[in-house]
C-alpha cells in the first residue's frame, strides 16, 4: 500500500510528528496559476524520493467548462507546465484531472448545466492526449465521487473515458459525521468506501484501484481507532487498492491529526501496512 499525504506542512514535519514516513505527495493546483511550479510543486519531492499527484484544477472558464476544456481553451497553459516538466528531466509523475467529475461542484462537474457525461469523457481524453503528445513521462487518475449527488444511481461505467487513458481508477469519501446537519451519523471506513470501490473494481479488471482523499472528523466517535481501522480495511478487505491518500487539512471539517491519539494511530498503521 502507498500512502499518500495533502498536507500544509512539509513531509518532514509531518513525519516527525507521526513517526512514519510515507511514499505519496499529493498537492492541488489550479492550472491558471501552474506556471513556473514545476520545481516547486513536484520536482522538490521527486527528487526527495517521493511519489507526486498532481491534482491540476481547471478552475477559469465559464459555470460549466468542459467543451472549453476539448476545444483547446487552456492547452497553452498546459504546454507551458510540460514545457517546464520537460526542461528539468521529465521524472515521471501522476496527473489527476478533473477530479469528482460526478459531483456539481466543479466548472467541469457533469451535474452542472453545460457539461454530460459524454462531453467529460472527450474531455478528459483531450488533457491525457496534450500530456502524451509531448512526450511527457506523466500517468494519469481518474477520480470518482465515492457517492453521486443526492444519491442518483446512474453508473460509474458511463463516465468512464477507455482504459488506454486511465492507470489508476480512485474515489474520494470522507465521515462527515458533524459537518453539517445533513451529516450526523458517524460512518466507519468500510461504509464509506465500500460502494464505490465494488463500482469502481467492475470497470477495468486489470486497473490499481486507490483512495483519492479520505479523512474523519471527531465528532461522535474514536478517530483513532477510525484511523487504525480504515488502514486495516484498505490493506485486508479493499485488496485491489494500491494507493490510500490522506487529506489532512482542517478544511470544512477537523481533517488533520489533530490530537497525540490520531497522530499515533496514524503512524502506526503506516508503519504496519505501508511500504
Amino acid at each position: 500500500l502507498h500512502v499518500g499525504v495533502v498536507d500544509d506542512e512539509s513531509p518532514g514535519e509531518r513525519e516527525g510528528q507521526i513517526g512514519a514516513n510515507f511514499g505519496v505527495i499529493v498537492k492541488y493546483q489550479a492550472l491558471s496559476d501552474l506556471g513556473g511550479k514545476y520545481q516547486y510543486l513536484v520536482k522538490q519531492y521527486l527528487d526527495g524520493g517521493k511519489d507526486v499527484v498532481l491534482v491540476i484544477e481547471f478552475l477559469d472558464g465559464g459555470y460549466s467548462n468542459l467543451q472549453q476544456i476539448i476545444d483547446g481553451a487552456f492547452d497553452g497553459q498546459l504546454n507551458g507546465f510540460i514545457d517546464d516538466m520537460m526542461s528539468h528531466g521529465n521524472q515521471q509523475m501522476w496527473i489527476r484531472h478533473l477530479h469528482e467529475f460526478n459531483g456539481d461542484w466543479y466548472p467541469w462537474g457533469t451535474y452542472r448545466d453545460g457539461n454530460d457525461t459524454d462531453t467529460f469523457k472527450r474531455a478528459f481524453r483531450h488533457v491525457v492526449d496534450v500530456f502524451r503528445g509531448r512526450g511527457a513521462n506523466v500517468k494519469f487518475q481518474l477520480a470518482y465521487n465515492c457517492d453521486n449527488p443526492n444519491d442518483d444511481g446512474k453508473s460509474f461505467h458511463d463516465w468512464y473515458p477507455g482504459g488506454d487513458v486511465v492507470d489508476m481508477i480512485l474515489c474520494s469519501g470522507y465521515n462527515r459525521a458533524g459537518v453539517d446537519s445533513d451529516h450526523t451519523s458517524w460512518q466507519s471506513f468500510s461504509e464509506v468506501f465500500s460502494s464505490g470501490y465494488y463500482k469502481m473494481a467492475s470497470l477495468d479488471g486489470g486497473k490499481p484501484l486507490g483512495v483519492a482523499e479520505t479523512s474523519s472528523t471527531s465528532w461522535g466517535g474514536d478517530k483513532a481507532q477510525w484511523i487504525r481501522d480504515a488502514f486495516d480495511a484498505v490493506v485486508n478487505q479493499f485488496t485491489r487498492v494500491e494507493q490510500c491518500n490522506w487529506f489532512l487539512i482542517n478544511k470544512a471539517g477537523d481533517w488533520d491529526l489533530n490530537s497525540d491519539s490520531e497522530r499515533h494511530a496514524f503512524g502506526d498503521s503506516l508503519n504496519e501496512y505501508s511500504w
